[in-house]
């Protein structure tokens, strides 16, 4: 009804999975740099969790897109299968022939180990890819795990691709499947877009349909971001609903106002949605623990040339979960921030969201300094609960005893084997501060201090860390209504 009115050829945000329509974020594009190097790694699993309408299909197609002629895929949408369905699908996908009649798991699993063989005897590699894997049967897993049994000296010849919801990481920690679990080399938990990303996205498909300017106005873009929360589907809801609206409306230009009215009218809620795009994010909390865990004075000492930097390991903080029962809504409060599940009760959470490609820290730090990392916080109250801050307007309680507790996204390449990748990223922040050869790391910790108003300790302490890495990073978006 609208494509005249604005000058499109085709529909920007339709929710169909057009190829055409393609965008890969940055949080895409990491997700699919983990199940790329899971495919490269010698393991069986390799695991890819996120909320509905996040783009997980969106990364698996652009994983089937980029392997090699060499690669067999079987691609299953519908999980719902036992154990004998699942291992006939496998052969129908494979393009394997068996006899229809009296077939029982044994002959098709020995129809699919020859195929194996043969398949690695020609140099080729065979995927399966399972969609929405949350729904599969535990026996289901361990049919998928046994296959998986089969490998050389080197390689596994089956890798078994599980993608769904966050439910999907609950079931395998069930004690039946923590076989299945030791097996995940890869695995990455996909959050929505972030706010720059948003716009990027809205631009890109308006663009790919045949826009010949700007439809919605940056106001526009900051609402349909809050009210979707970041996720794909929502913004192609909201935006194609928005867009009627200003055809009804008669006006060039997309605006709050009608923003407003497509999520009325399809149910949205108007306060702000505590969801993981909006307060996350920066990256500001990425290296925070560093200067909380981490002893730093060595490298004060050698030129940053040389300078030993952190191992990725080294800046999570554990802190043990709190658990009683005003501690308790606290947490569901900041891990809906994340759009995280909950976490089982014997594990403490700063353990627990490293599944998440999250890290952890809980400490003593000036609320000040807190509201600067631009994170959604747990503050402990001296009667044993603990207060939930989401942006810079809050203020702390009286009773407030200085701990808090936050979550923050890790940085890029964290949680794989290579750990110079996080390294590099680091080196490189602090290169930009470099005056000379013989500049070391106290030296480009002050440089950095003076430049920008930060309290001078010519150390790479928690606000320098924080103001570097949300300056000079987009790993995820900031607090509204902080820096």
């Amino acid at each position: 009804m609208y494509l005249n009115y604005f000058g499109l050829q085709t529909e920007p945000f339709s929710i169909a999975p057009d190829p055409t329509f393609l965008y890969m974020s940055e949080r895409h594009q990491e997700a699919l740099a983990h199940l790329s190097y899971g495919l490269q790694g010698s393991g069986g699993f390799i695991l890819l969790t996120g909320e509905v309408g996040t783009g997980k299909t969106t990364v698996s197609r652009a994983l089937l897109d980029q392997l090699s002629e060499e690669t067999r895929t079987a691609f299953i949408l519908n999980p719902m299968l036992n154990e004998t369905e699942l291992l006939a699908t496998l052969c129908d996908e494979f393009g394997i022939r068996y006899a229809k009649r009296n077939i029982t798991n044994k002959r098709l699993t020995d129809k699919l180990s020859e195929f194996l063989l043969a398949a690695n005897a020609e140099g080729q590699q065979c995927v399966v890819l399972i969609d929405e894997a949350q729904h599969l049967r535990p026996q289901v897993l361990e049919q998928l795990r046994l296959l998986t049994n089969l490998e050389t000296n080197q390689n596994k010849l089956l890798r078994v691709i599980l993608i769904g919801q966050p439910e999907l990481q609950d079931l395998l920690r069930r004690r039946e499947l923590r076989q299945l679990a030791q097996r995940i080399t890869a695995r990455y938990h996909l959050l929505p877009l972030q706010a720059s990303d948003t716009e990027r996205y809205i631009n890109y498909r308006l663009q790919v349909a045949g826009a010949q300017r700007a439809l919605f106005d940056s106001n526009a873009i900051k609402k349909v971001h809050e009210l979707s929360g970041g996720i794909p589907r929502r913004l192609n809801l909201l935006c194609d609903r928005a867009l009627l609206a200003a055809y009804n409306d008669q006006v060039q230009t997309v605006t709050k106002a009608q923003i407003k009215t497509a999520a009325r009218e399809l149910g949205e809620h108007e306060q702000t949605q505590r969801r993981s795009s909006s307060p996350l994010a920066i990256a500001a909390g990425i290296l925070v623990a560093l200067c909380l865990g981490v002893a730093l004075a060595a490298w004060q000492l050698v030129p940053a040339s040389d300078a030993a930097l952190p191992a990725a390991g080294s800046s999570n903080v554990q802190a043990q979960q709190p658990t009683s029962a005003g501690a308790q809504q606290g947490i569901r409060q900041l891990l809906q921030a994340w759009q995280l599940p909950q976490p089982p009760s014997n594990q403490p959470i700063c353990e627990w969201v490293t599944d998440y490609q999250l890290g952890c820290a809980q400490a003593r730090l000036r609320f000040d300094r807190i509201v600067a990392l631009n994170l959604p916080a747990l503050l402990q109250l001296a009667d044993g609960s603990w207060q939930f801050i989401e942006n810079a307007q809050m203020s702390p309680a009286e009773t407030w005893t200085g701990e808090f507790l936050a979550l923050w996204p890790l940085p890029p390449g964290y949680q794989l084997d290579d750990p110079n990748t996080y390294q590099n990223w680091l080196a490189k922040q602090l290169q930009r501060y470099r005056q000379s050869d013989a500049d070391d790391l106290t030296r480009l910790a002050q440089t950095l201090q003076q430049e920008h108003g930060l309290p001078i300790t010519a150390q790479l302490d928690a606000v320098t860390l924080a103001w570097l890495t949300s300056h000079h990073t987009t790993l995820g978006p900031r607090l509204e209504g902080g820096r």
